[in-house]
C-alpha cells in the first residue's frame, strides 16, 4: 500500500517499488511499524486488506475472538464501546470508551494475548479500515517470524499505553474529585439558599405596609442582606477552595476596575436616555425631573438634606458589597464551576440563577422593583464573569444603584411605570 511505507516505514527507508505503491492505498504514517526493514514491509503488504464500512457497521465485537488481525483507521471514525448496565433502568447499555480516528490502531490487545476482544469497535460514520491479517500465517516459517516481530512491537506499544492509561486515570480521578467538591459546595449553597428564601417567604405575611420604596428598602433590606451574607460566609470559608475561586482577589484589580467603570458609565447613560424619553413622551412622567433624589421622608417632608438621608445613603453603600458577595461569590461562582456545557451556557445560566435570587430579595418592596433590581444585576453578573473580581461587580453596583436611587430617582420611575 502507499504506503504501508507511509504507515509502516520510517522516513529514511528507501522508496518502495512502483508496483507496490500502485497497488496500495495511502494511509497515515504509523510509528508502530516504523523500524521494519523494507523486506519485512514487502512480506506484510500481501496480508493487508481494505474494508469500506457504512456507519453503524461493527468491525470487532466484544467477546469475539481475534486470531491475528490488527485494524488501522484510514478514513472516518470508529467508536470503542463497552457493555454495562444503565444506573437508572438497570438494563444493558453500551458506553463509549474512546473514538478512533485516522491513523489509530485497534484490536492489538486481542492480537497479542489471543483472548476475545474486550471492546466492540463500530464505525460511527462511513469509514475505511486497513486490516493486517496474520491469522493464516502461523505455519509459515518466514511469516511466523514476522508475526513475532509485530507482536513484540505491539507489546511495547501496549506497555506505553498502559503508562498513559495510568496517567489518564489519575487525571480522571482528580477531575472526579474536583467535580465532587464542586457538587458538594453547590449542594450546601443550594440548601442554604432554599432555606433562606423559604424563611424569607414565610415572614412576608408579618411585614407591615410601607408608604414608600425607600422606607421598605431602608427598614428591611439591611436585615435580609445581613442574614444572607452571614449564612454564606462559613460555607465559603470551609469550602476548601481558594478565595480567588469566589472572585475574592485583587490580582487583576486595575483592568477589572477599568472594565467595570466603562460598563457602568454606558449603563447610566442608557438609563438617563430612557428616562429622558419617558419624560418627553409619557404623560405620567411629565412632572418628573431628570435629576431626582430618593424619597426619604421625615414627618411627612422630604429629607434630602436631613441626617437620615445621608444615613440611608451610607447604609446602602455598606450593604452593596454584601449583596454582591451573596449573588456573585456565594451563588454565581460555584454554579459556573459546577455546570457542564459550553462556556456561554455555563456563564449565562449562573448569571441568571444568581440574579433571580438577588431579585427575590427585593420582592418585599414590589414586583416592579424586583424586576428593576434584576436588570442591572445581569450587567453586574457579566462583569463578575468577565473579570472574576467581586470588587469590579461591587463598584459597578455602587455606581449604578447609588446614582439610580439617590440621584436619578429610580423609585419614582418604578412607581410610575407600575401604576
Amino acid at each position: 500500500m502507499v504506503e504501508l511505507a507511509n504507515t509502516l516505514a520510517a522516513p529514511a527507508l528507501p522508496r518502495l517499488h512502483a508496483r507496490v505503491r500502485n497497488n496500495s492505498i495511502e494511509i497515515p504514517r504509523n510509528p508502530l511499524f516504523s523500524s521494519l526493514t523494507r523486506q519485512q514491509i514487502r512480506l506484510i503488504l500481501p496480508h493487508i486488506k481494505y474494508k469500506r464500512l457504512k456507519a453503524g457497521r461493527e468491525i470487532l465485537s466484544e467477546g469475539q475472538r481475534n486470531p491475528g488481525k490488527i485494524f488501522i483507521v484510514i478514513e472516518g471514525q470508529v467508536a470503542a464501546t463497552k457493555l454495562g448496565l444503565s444506573p437508572i433502568e438497570g438494563l444493558p447499555t453500551s458506553y463509549e470508551i474512546g473514538l478512533m480516528r485516522r491513523g489509530d490502531i485497534f484490536g492489538e490487545l486481542s492480537f497479542v494475548d489471543g483472548k476475545p476482544s474486550a471492546l466492540t469497535f463500530t464505525a460511527t460514520v462511513e469509514a475505511t479500515v486497513a486490516v493486517l491479517d496474520l491469522s493464516g500465517s502461523a505455519r509459515r516459517r518466514t511469516t511466523r517470524r514476522l508475526r513475532e516481530i509485530v507482536t513484540s512491537k505491539l507489546r511495547h506499544r501496549i506497555a506505553r499505553h498502559a503508562d498513559d492509561s495510568v496517567t489518564l486515570r489519575v487525571n480522571t480521578l482528580q477531575l472526579e474529585n474536583e467535580f465532587s467538591a464542586y457538587r458538594n459546595g453547590v449542594g450546601h449553597i443550594v440548601v442554604t439558599t432554599l432555606c433562606l428564601l423559604s424563611f424569607y417567604t414565610l415572614t412576608l405575611s408579618f411585614l407591615p405596609a410601607f408608604k414608600s420604596v425607600a422606607h421598605a428598602n431602608f427598614a428591611l433590606s439591611p436585615l435580609i442582606i445581613l442574614l444572607f451574607s452571614l449564612s454564606f460566609i462559613p460555607i465559603i470559608a470551609t469550602s476548601g477552595f481558594p478565595l480567588s475561586f469566589f472572585g475574592l482577589q485583587l490580582r487583576n484589580w486595575r483592568p477589572a476596575l477599568a472594565y467595570s467603570l466603562r460598563m457602568s458609565l454606558l449603563f447610566i447613560l442608557f438609563f438617563l436616555a430612557v428616562k429622558w424619553v419617558l419624560i418627553h413622551t409619557t404623560q405620567s412622567f411629565a412632572d418628573v425631573t431628570l435629576i431626582d433624589g430618593a424619597d426619604v421622608q421625615m414627618e411627612g417632608h422630604l429629607g434630602t438634606n436631613s441626617a437620615w438621608y445621608w444615613v440611608a445613603l451610607a447604609v446602602y453603600l455598606l450593604l452593596t458589597p454584601m449583596q454582591e458577595f451573596v449573588a456573585r461569590s456565594g451563588i454565581q461562582a460555584p454554579l459556573y464551576a459546577f455546570l457542564h456545557g459550553s462556556e456561554l451556557k455555563r456563564r449565562w445560566a449562573s448569571i441568571l440563577a444568581s440574579n433571580l435570587v438577588f431579585a427575590a430579595a427585593h420582592a418585599h418592596i414590589s414586583l416592579a422593583f424586583a424586576l428593576a433590581a434584576f436588570l442591572p444585576g445581569i450587567l453586574w453578573g457579566w462583569i463578575f464573569a468577565r473579570t472574576n473580581s467581586l470588587m469590579a461587580a461591587t463598584v459597578s453596583h455602587i455606581l449604578i444603584g447609588g446614582s439610580g436611587m439617590f440621584l436619578f430617582g429610580v423609585e419614582t420611575m418604578v412607581e410610575r411605570l407600575s401604576a
